[in-house]
C-alpha cells in the first residue's frame, strides 16, 4: 500500500539523492513552524504596550513601566526594561544600553534562519546533483546496450528529473519562509530603533523642563 503512494514511488527514483533532499525538506518544515509560531505571537500589542508604557513614565511612575516591560514576553519590552533600569544614564549612554539588549534579544528573532537560508540554497542543488548523477546513468546505459531499448534509459532519466523538481520544490518556499523572516527581522531592528529613541528623547525633555521651571523661579 505505501509502496503505491506518489510520493513514495518518486522518493525510490529520484535515488540516493532524494536522502538529503528528505532531510532537508523535514528540517526547513520544522523551522518554518517554528518561525511561525514565534513571530505570529510577537505581532500583536506592541503600539498598545508602549502606550502603557509612555503613559508610565509621563506620571513618572517607572516601577509601574518598569512591572509592565517584566510581565510582557515581546522582546522590545526587555529593550525597553533595559533602559528604565538605567535612567541615570545620559541619553547616549541610555541609547547605548538599549542597543546592547536589542543584540541580545536579536538572537531569538534570527533563530535558525541562517539554516533556512542554507536549505534554501542547498535543495536546488542537490537536485542538480541528482540531475547529474542520473544523467550520467542514462550515458553509462547508452554506452552498454546503445539506444535500442528506452525502457532502460527511463531510470537514469527520471532518476535526473526527480530530483530537480524535488529540489526546488524545497528550495523555493525555503527561500520565500526565509525573506519573511528577514522582513520580521528587520521590523524588530526599526521598532527597537524608533521607541529607544522616543524613550531616550521624552525622558530628556522630562528632565529639562524642571530645570527650565527652577531657573524661570528664580528669575
Amino acid at each position: 500500500m505505501l509502496s503505491n503512494l506518489f510520493i513514495v514511488d518518486v522518493f525510490v527514483k529520484g535515488g540516493p539523492v532524494m536522502v538529503p533532499i528528505l532531510l532537508c525538506s523535514i528540517i526547513g518544515v520544522a523551522i518554518m513552524i517554528e518561525r511561525a509560531r514565534f513571530y505570529l505571537r510577537q505581532n500583536s500589542g506592541t503600539e498598545k504596550f508602549m502606550a502603557h508604557v509612555r503613559s508610565a513614565l509621563a506620571a513618572r511612575d517607572y516601577l509601574e513601566a518598569l512591572r509592565m516591560c517584566r510581565m510582557e514576553t515581546h522582546p522590545l519590552a526587555r529593550v525597553i526594561a533595559a533602559g528604565i533600569d538605567r535612567l541615570d544614564l545620559p541619553k547616549d549612554a541610555l541609547l547605548d544600553v538599549m542597543r546592547q539588549e536589542a543584540m541580545r534579544q536579536m538572537k531569538h528573532f534570527e533563530k535558525n534562519t541562517g539554516i533556512l537560508s542554507t536549505i534554501a540554497t542547498v535543495s536546488p542543488l542537490l537536485g542538480l546533483t541528482g540531475t547529474v548523477t542520473g544523467m550520467i546513468s542514462s550515458f553509462s546505459i547508452i554506452s552498454t546496450i546503445g539506444v535500442g531499448d528506452p525502457t532502460a534509459l527511463a531510470g537514469g532519466i527520471s532518476e535526473a528529473l526527480y530530483t530537480t523538481a524535488a529540489g526546488l520544490f524545497i528550495g523555493i518556499p525555503a527561500l520565500v519562509a526565509f525573506n519573511w523572516c528577514e522582513s520580521r527581522i528587520k521590523e524588530f531592528e526599526e521598532q527597537v530603533e524608533y521607541y529607544s529613541l522616543d524613550l531616550a528623547n521624552n525622558l530628556a525633555l522630562s528632565s529639562v523642563a524642571p530645570e527650565a521651571n527652577r531657573e524661570k523661579a528664580a528669575a
